[in-house]
């Protein structure tokens, strides 16, 4: 691509610098259009600003904004576009119908840079993270609806804004994640792929779940795999919903069955596959790979390390499509320049059955799976170790998710979430690096909610496989390693049968499940039995089933790497009472509403109370952050002087917009 012509605006002063220089900065990358080639966004951010640059290929006017719901309406948006004389016309806007944005009275977005050349228009703005009026939406962790629009030609007026026509779109992002990249790789790394082979997708159903059996290859001793990538196939980006690699409990002979590859329900299945419950992969609609940090990687080749795999595909083939020839998988990148830490992959939430079960008419319904204190403390001591690092979170649900949130107890005191998405996008499921690596203590609850909304639902949504089924899945990527790969919980059937009205319950081996026994007239009947009973379920109805989430005893999963596939399966009938009361849940504080001064402070005395004080950020960011601070308050005594939005000027100004 050609140079820029690049300007940065610093209060009065023109400075010219170089597109490139501008490029090194930024942490995080993007293409937002589907072909990937017409609209590509780069972006950093620090602890107060986040700053972004757009290289589209158009020479007319560019367009881009933060929705809602992915919608223009709701939106806060910038226009700008670079004429031919080299006048640079900028606009922070605001969407209240599928309109012309209205320019916002208050100018919050600061451009920076601009340019274009024969091809392409760039733009590098930024804006505060939180700016406490109504017009503007407040950037925070999780998934960000961005908005994409261009045209080809400038418009005729300043103010102007022709209709976009097709060239628009929105994606999802998460935008506050860790850094993508975590520098140069090393000049050793090589690459296993795990890839299906031309496997002929059914078309009949629309859900179909694919293991494929793969013999680890020899790697010549002990390796770290430093990040992985998503191998999907072009044009099968709607198809492929996740892709898993799983390791076994139970020693398999990876030669007898590398390359095997059979379907959830079929008859072939190997039964000795069913122990293959040890996640070291997740990768979700959507999303992109992962680097690891620096100090950690995920060990393969060593005494110990799996040397068979079992990859699932989830293929969501919603048109029924026939002839449809898949060869997706993972590929993992590997170095022998071994890392300080081995990482860990642990799986939280609730285990995929029907013991998750959500109403119809719930506008907003939480299911709750728990981390047990003893299941984590005795994995730690098993390592001679106080205390785990977080260093990543991945969240997995389907259709009717809306909310995830991976909350983090310690003596009663919620410490702030490990991780939280209150815009979930079942399209959009990516593994986040967490910006500052959280202590996890013995001791502590890790507690993982989802929130559904099942309004437009008829029949009870249960956990399950398929797409309109349900999943409440959370993940940390976490240092040092242990052998604890799942600490889960879900609600008792036997607390589900007493809010159905069961007085007395047993446990049936011949319908392996719970069953009433009292009162006479349920007797026998299971809860999936009771529930096909029900006509309508009313408000009390909903309630008492979201209690049993919240104070219902549970079955609690503690699976180790060396568990047998018999004591897992025990874990899932045993009772155990519900966590205790949490006694001071944390709270997000609203910045628009109290003091800077006093939101640190409260937040370094919950640090200090929990024995989980984390330094703020570096003294360079701060620094930046200064910097930017001073830039940011002498723009806006400009505009107090009513002076135009932000416009770069090369040559005579122009009059009258």
């Amino acid at each position: 691509m050609a140079a820029f012509r690049t300007r940065l605006f610093v209060v009065a002063a023109v400075t010219v610098m170089s597109a490139t220089c501008l490029e090194t900065t930024f942490t995080h990358s993007a293409y937002l259009d589907s072909a990937h080639e017409k609209y590509y966004l780069q972006w950093m951010y620090d602890a107060d600003i986040i700053t972004f640059r757009v290289e589209v290929a158009t020479l007319g006017y560019v367009g881009f904004g933060i929705s809602p719901n992915g919608d223009m309406t709701g939106s806060d948006i910038v226009t700008g576009f670079v004429t031919d004389q080299g006048d640079t016309f900028f606009y922070d806007r605001y969407a209240t119908a599928r309109a012309t944005p209205t320019i916002d009275a208050s100018q919050d977005w600061t451009l920076e840079a601009s340019g274009e050349n024969g091809t392409h228009t760039f733009l590098q703005f930024s804006r505060n993270l939180v700016l406490c009026d109504d017009t503007d939406r407040t950037i925070k962790a999780g998934t960000t609806r961005v908005i994409w629009a261009y045209h080809e030609e400038d418009p005729r007026h300043d103010t102007e804004l022709m209709y976009h026509g097709e060239t628009r779109g929105a994606r999802s992002l998460m935008l506050l994640s860790g850094p993508q990249l975590t520098g140069e790789m090393p000049e050793d790394v090589q690459s296993m792929e795990f890839l299906n082979d031309a496997y002929a997708v059914p078309y009949k159903r629309v859900t179909n779940y694919l293991y494929r059996g793969f013999k680890v290859p020899d790697v010549g001793g002990k390796k770290h795999v430093i990040a992985f990538e998503p191998v999907v196939q072009p044009g099968h980006e709607g198809l492929v919903h996740h892709i898993f690699l799983y390791a076994c409990l139970e020693d398999l002979n990876p030669d007898l069955y590398d390359g095997v590859q059979h379907l959830r329900q079929s008859p072939d299945y190997p039964e000795d596959w069913r122990s293959c419950k040890v996640t070291i992969i997740a990768w979700d609609v959507g999303g992109a790979g992962i680097h690891y940090p620096e100090q950690v990687g995920l060990s393969v080749g060593a005494p110990g390390d799996p040397t068979f795999l079992l990859m699932e595909t989830h293929y969501n083939n919603v048109q029924h499509k026939k002839g449809i020839k898949d060869s997706s998988g993972i590929r993992l990148l590997y170095t022998s320049q071994l890392r300080e830490y081995d990482l860990g992959f642990m799986q939280l939430g609730m285990e995929v059955r029907r013991t998750q079960a959500i109403p119809p008419g719930c506008q907003s319904f939480v299911s709750v799976g728990t981390c047990y204190p003893d299941c984590l403390e005795n994995a730690m001591e098993e390592e001679s170790i106080d205390k785990i690092n977080v260093v990543g979170v991945h969240f997995h649900a389907h259709l009717a998710a809306r909310k995830m949130r991976m909350r983090h107890v310690r003596n009663g005191v919620e410490l702030p979430w490990l991780g939280s998405d209150e815009n979930f996008d079942f399209n959009f499921q990516q593994t986040v690096r967490l910006q500052r690596e959280v202590e996890v203590l013995k001791g502590d609850y890790l507690i993982l909610e989802c929130t559904y909304n099942t309004e437009d639902r008829r029949e009870t949504t249960y956990g399950g496989a398929r797409t309109q089924d349900e999943m409440c899945l959370g993940h940390i990527l976490h240092y040092p390693n242990m052998k604890l790969r799942r600490c889960k919980s879900n609600p008792h059937r036997a607390a589900y049968l007493a809010a159905l009205g069961a007085t007395g319950v047993t446990f049936s081996a011949a319908k392996n499940d719970f069953v009433v026994t009292r009162p006479p007239h349920m007797a026998g009947k299971t809860m999936k039995k009771l529930l096909h009973h029900f006509a309508s379920w009313n408000e009390e109805l909903r309630q008492k089933f979201q209690e049993v989430q919240i104070t219902g005893n549970t079955s609690a999963i503690c699976l180790k790497k060396d568990s047998s596939y018999e004591e897992y399966h025990q874990q899932k009938v045993t009772m155990r009472e519900p966590p205790p009361v949490i006694l001071r849940p944390y709270k997000e504080t609203d910045v628009c509403k109290t003091p800077r001064t006093s939101t640190v402070a409260s937040s370094v005395k919950l640090r200090k109370e929990s024995n989980e004080y984390i330094n703020g950020i570096h003294g360079a960011k701060r620094k930046s952050a200064r910097k930017r601070g001073s830039r940011r308050k002498t723009r806006k005594n400009h505009r107090k002087l009513n002076l135009s939005p932000w416009r770069h000027h090369s040559g005579a100004r122009k009059t009258g917009w």
